[in-house]
């Protein structure tokens, strides 16, 4: 297993973190995943076998936010 932190710009609400932590978590591969609005961040936690960063970073972005930077 692996962890992503995304930085996402666009989030303008907790409705909005929950939507893109509802999407992520639908993505084979996905373990876990947390996001908050407050700090505009996503935690991921992802098996790299089944899935990887660009996959996780174009599902976000496919949703009409933005990925402005990522920490393994």
């Amino acid at each position: 297993m692996k962890s992503l932190t995304l930085k996402i710009e666009g989030m303008h609400c907790d409705g909005c973190a929950a939507t893109v932590k509802a999407l992520v978590e639908r993505a084979d591969g996905v373990r876990t995943a947390s996001v908050a609005f407050a700090t505009g961040e996503a935690r991921i936690l992802y098996d790299p076998a089944t899935t990887n960063e660009d996959r996780l970073v174009a599902i976000v972005e496919k949703s009409g936010y933005r990925v402005v930077g990522r920490t393994p």
